[in-house]
């Protein structure tokens, strides 16, 4: 059987914002995506819903969702700085060092390699 309409999810880099980390401190370039899902015909997206940015710190791997407006503004190149206050914590480091993204073990500020499982932080 052939469907002609279904959903799907996607997920695309949209570009970097600067922002501090409420996590562990740190100014840095994070990484900013777009999540979205969508219906499609034939293979060709027709209307799009749920759609979401995320930011990911790249000194203690936490993840952000960012606000819609400053995605937006960032992904039209509007924007290349973020407040703290347009990030909201999804998952990872809620405060002090860093968080390694292989194992997700806690790690003193500062710390070049897991305590944990000697993973390059």
């Amino acid at each position: 059987m052939f469907f002609i309409i279904g959903s799907d999810g996607k997920v695309q880099q949209v570009g970097t914002v600067e922002a501090p980390c409420p996590g562990c401190g740190r100014r840095g370039t994070f990484a900013l995506c777009k999540c979205y899902e969508y219906i499609h015909l034939f293979f060709i997206p027709v209307f799009r819903y749920h759609v979401r940015y995320i930011a990911t710190c790249p000194g203690c791997a936490s993840v952000y969702e960012v606000e819609k407006e400053a995605g937006k503004a960032v992904e039209k190149g509007q924007l290349t700085a973020l407040p703290s206050s347009a990030l909201t914590l999804l998952r990872g480091n809620s405060g002090g060092g860093g968080v390694c993204p292989r194992c997700g073990a806690a790690n003193p500020q500062g710390s070049v390699f897991c305590n944990q499982c000697g993973g390059r932080l």
